[in-house]
């Protein structure tokens, strides 16, 4: 169940925020709106962006703190820092399921070792990476406890990667290499299921079984991000990027009207996305959000021009970021709820 954020963090580089436009298209006032709140930053802290949520009113994500990329939950509106694994340099959440479990990457830049981890009421654990990978990437955690990651090489050669799925009942992980039909995953379901990238199109891995996500009547198109079955994502039509929903992996995908791409998908249906640039077919604005294809309204925190609210938590709530320039400098964690 991921949660899916469109913010990628290199590592083991400081993080780095999607680009977004100043201004997003006037909305209709009798929409559905989604109003910001920004939360409080930790003593220390700067560069603040959520990731994950438990669907209960906990958010989880990453901060700089006191110059140290540290996983940050807020509970009850309250930042509580959780810090960084022992022999590590940087932590960075990426997902949090319905239990308060949080999965990401925690990073030791001296021996340039990257390696997914487990959070929970205990701590940190930290996975072994893979036999034949130099490191591995937290991607995401579903509400059983199954957690996905990202194997590779120090050589970035993206044909040598695998998925990684650590299952819930213990074992040996799971490992789906590169193919063509499995080239780079992106999320992972409440029953196992995979979504990976497959060219021009997405393709769903389950047990070695595979099913392909057509994008047709396009000719291209992509899910983001998976949830009991359905697929939000984007597909290339009139020649620019269009946000979409597959109700199930075998449906015809439904254009999401006013968005670009769709990042992430609660259990109930709720999508949240960017809307497209105006001044350009392919880079994507500000935040925008559906309750299942009805479009809704995200508005920005004020005196910022740059929101993303990439999270969909089951309890209504969307969360993500804001920043006041289209590099995500100074970002700050925002949680947007619904107009009462």
């Amino acid at each position: 169940m991921k949660l899916k954020s469109w913010v990628r963090f290199a590592a083991p580089v400081v993080a780095a925020l999607s680009v977004a436009v100043l201004a997003q298209p006037a909305q209709a006032a009798s929409r559905i709106a989604w109003r910001p709140t920004v939360l409080p930053m930790p003593s220390g802290g700067y560069q603040g962006v959520v990731t994950g949520s438990d669907g209960k009113g906990e958010y989880t994500g990453t901060v700089t703190v006191n110059g140290v990329q540290s996983v940050v939950s807020w509970r009850n509106g309250q930042p509580v820092v959780r810090g960084v694994p022992e022999g590590y340099e940087a932590a960075l959440a990426e997902d949090e399921n319905p239990a308060g479990v949080v999965v990401g990457t925690t990073h030791d830049y001296d021996t340039r070792v990257s390696r997914a981890f487990v959070l929970d009421a205990t701590g940190f654990h930290v996975k072994e990476i893979p036999a034949g990978y130099d490191y591995v990437y937290g991607v995401a955690i579903n509400t059983r406890g199954d957690v996905l990651g990202r194997a590779m090489h120090f050589s970035g050669n993206t044909g040598t990667d695998a998925a990684v799925l650590w299952r819930a009942e213990g074992g040996a992980p799971v490992l789906v290499p590169s193919a063509p039909d499995t080239s780079y995953v992106r999320d992972l379901d409440e029953d196992g299921t995979l979504l990976f990238d497959s060219g021009n199109s997405s393709t769903l891995w389950k047990d070695g079984g595979i099913r392909r996500v057509s994008p047709s009547p396009a000719s291209q198109g992509w899910g983001y991000a998976i949830r009991n079955g359905v697929v939000v994502g984007t597909r290339i039509w009139g020649g620019v990027e269009q946000a979409v929903r597959w109700a199930s992996p075998d449906a015809e995908p439904v254009g999401l009207a006013g968005g670009a791409r769709a990042l992430s998908v609660n259990k109930v249906g709720l999508t949240t996305g960017l809307v497209p640039n105006p001044s350009g077919p392919v880079i994507v604005g500000n935040a925008i959000a559906w309750r299942t294809t009805t479009q809704g309204e995200v508005r920005g925190p004020s005196g910022y021009s740059t929101f993303e609210a990439s999270i969909a938590a089951d309890d209504g709530s969307l969360a993500g970021f804001a920043a006041h320039d289209t590099n995500g400098n100074g970002s700050v964690p925002v949680v947007w709820r619904l107009t009462p």
